[in-house]
């Protein structure tokens, strides 16, 4: 054989080899860097049971690993080369309580353990806590009440109703005040709340190191589902 079909055929393989790399790691990477996460979701219930226990007490933050307990995230639009996904993050790891007396919305506190926000690509969930969120940094996100609200609109016959609760809303190291729209319903012996908060990265020095291949757009969403339970007296 001479040398120049040797070399044809080691150019060849070599194509080949290539072309087999890119067909099995490619949409690999691809899942990698622009799949869409795990969104926090609405609750699924068309109709619930009326509520079983007054407004007025003391309420706990349900978390846990349930898909109908309390979850908190965000969303966010992805750029990449030739092409754009909207990719979300939660965690169900989420505690905190909410005051009511007199069918005012006296104190309220949820605290999210930022170190447990997952979407479904573990390498892309180690960035974003590390290099995004500075988690060993900045372990928790916080809101808090700013003010008494006014509740009694909230009806006891687990019909929803459209709420603004005004708090500070605190990422990062970094607190805002904000007014998140949600929908509220009493049932049972539980308060749920639904709702989306616009928010921009960038108020909450939420940036992206260099390094990062992907550009994420400033405006994005904080998405929260609450569940309390009333405690008892």
């Amino acid at each position: 054989m001479n040398s120049g079909v040797r070399k044809s055929i080691i150019t060849l393989i070599a194509v080949a080899v290539v072309a087999l790399a890119i067909v099995i790691v490619g949409p690999v990477l691809y899942r990698v860097f622009t799949h869409e996460g795990v969104r926090t979701g609405d609750f699924e219930a068309a109709e619930l049971p009326a509520a079983t226990t007054d407004a007025n007490g003391t309420w706990k933050i349900v978390g846990g690993d349930n898909s109908q307990n309390t979850s908190v995230g965000f969303t966010f639009n992805e750029v990449l080369p030739g092409s754009r996904r909207t990719t979300s993050g939660s965690t169900h790891d989420v505690t905190g309580e909410l005051k009511v007396a007199n069918n005012n919305l006296e104190d309220a506190s949820v605290v999210v353990d930022m170190a447990t926000l997952t979407s479904d690509i573990e390498r892309r969930d180690i960035n974003v806590r590390n290099n995004i969120f500075s988690v060993e940094q900045y372990p928790e996100a916080k809101f808090e009440l700013a003010e008494p609200l006014d509740i009694s609109s909230i009806p006891d016959n687990g019909q929803w109703a459209n709420i603004e609760i005004p708090g500070r809303l605190t990422i990062r190291g970094v607190t805002n005040d904000v007014t998140v729209p949600m929908k509220a319903a009493r049932t049972e012996n539980l308060v749920l709340l639904s709702g989306t908060l616009p928010i921009n990265r960038l108020d909450y020095n939420v940036r992206l190191p260099q390094f990062v291949a992907a550009s994420i757009e400033e405006n994005g969403e904080l998405n929260l589902r609450i569940v309390a339970e009333k405690q008892d007296a």
